[in-house]
């Protein structure tokens, strides 16, 4: 799976243009502020319902504009094919697939794949289980069809819940009827979800776990286990969704005099976490920031596996000034897993890249392809 050419209509500060990519390296830099973030986000975007930094869909449209538009030709199962997203200034967006309209996020699901390695992914140990459930959500959305679809329609059940107990904070009387019809619908949909997020991190703690062992030359095992709702529970729960419908109901059943006190959902996966072990001891409390830092790239290299696995073809991986953030041994790391993997890059200057990288000078929104010596190959590596 790659991009071949990506083209770009008011897409940010991008304009109008065209940027054609080669199946290896490439290599976006320039100075900051200049549009290189924004290019690899033009790519992110038809992979995953978000972007990766905050922000509403009409921010993508130019200032000025009514609409903006990326056009992504891509190689994958064999022939090629295109995704088109448009982007209104009334909220609305369309999303074609070879022509044919996306009614839902979930549809393209093993469709085009990517994985994402920015700056802010090297807190995601340090930082609160949002964020780890935040990275396991986009990289589950991109492989199960129905999963997108399933975390939208909890997360509404969830808010309509909590709109429901801060109404009616502190009073229990005929609050627990109300309650149960929600209690029966997040049950549905929350077991789903566990389930998914269960089975995901069970594949990802072995995939990653080899990658660790490397980086540390042997000397460190990495473990992760995903902390349900209810505990950390023996992996063939995770085959049961019946029994993991049960588990929840029982579960908010248990919490309603607290959720009636304190005005808010207190069971469920949008509380739960994903526990990140190095030789048994919490790598968040106890690891060292070098540590750490191997913990997410083994994450990152780790999800790239679990695509390949399950779609039969690589992802491409995007890297957005991700190296200068890295000491050298974890670059030449990264750099030895590009593989056939179809890479793209961001960074501030070219000097640390091979020149057989494929390179594009980006200045002032606009991006430049710069031709590589005729006695290098471009495309082959960084």
């Amino acid at each position: 799976m790659f991009v071949k050419e990506v083209t770009l209509r008011h897409f940010r500060n991008l304009g109008c243009q065209s940027v054609a990519f080669c199946p290896g390296v490439n290599l976006i830099y320039g100075k900051n502020a200049q549009g290189k973030t924004n290019l690899l986000e033009s790519v992110f975007l038809l992979s995953c319902p978000k972007g990766f930094r905050q922000g509403r869909e009409r921010d993508y449209i130019a200032f000025g504009e009514a609409a903006a538009k990326v056009l992504l030709r891509y190689q994958a199962s064999g022939r090629e094919q295109t995704l088109e997203l448009s982007l209104f200034s009334d909220a609305r967006k369309s999303i074609l697939l070879n022509g044919v309209p996306i009614r839902k996020n979930g549809e393209l699901a093993s469709q085009f794949c990517t994985v994402l390695f920015e700056p802010g992914h090297l807190d995601l140990v340090k930082e609160g289980p949002e964020q780890r459930r935040h990275f396991l959500d986009t990289a589950i959305s991109q492989l199960r069809p129905k999963y997108q679809s399933a975390l939208e329609s909890y997360s509404r059940v969830v808010a309509q819940k909590n709109m429901l107990l801060k109404k009616n904070a502190g009073f229990s009387s005929g609050l627990p009827e109300m309650l149960a019809v929600w209690n029966e619908k997040l049950a549905d949909l929350g077991s789903y979800i566990t389930l998914q997020r269960g089975s995901y991190v069970r594949k990802l703690s072995a995939a990653a776990a080899a990658h660790h062992a490397r980086l540390s030359h042997g000397r460190e095992t990495l473990f992760v286990e995903y902390r349900a709702f209810c505990g950390a529970p023996d992996e063939g729960l995770f085959t049961s969704l019946s029994e993991l419908r049960r588990l929840l109901l029982q579960q908010l059943e248990q919490a309603l005099p607290l959720e009636i006190e304190r005005g808010m959902c207190m069971v469920g996966p949008h509380r739960d976490d994903m526990e990140l072990l190095i030789d048994g001891r919490s790598a968040r409390l106890f690891g060292s920031q070098g540590q750490q830092r191997s913990v997410v790239l083994s994450l990152k290299l780790g999800e790239c596996e679990l695509v390949e696995q399950t779609v039969g073809e690589s992802p491409i991986l995007l890297l957005d000034d991700v190296m200068s953030e890295l000491d050298r041994a974890r670059q030449q790391y990264v750099r030895s897993s590009f593989g056939n993997r179809q890479v793209l890059i961001t960074s501030c200057g070219r000097a640390r890249f091979s020149k057989k990288a494929a390179a594009f000078l980006v200045s002032g929104g606009t991006v430049t392809r710069l031709e590589a010596p005729k006695e290098d190959r471009p495309c082959t590596g960084a």
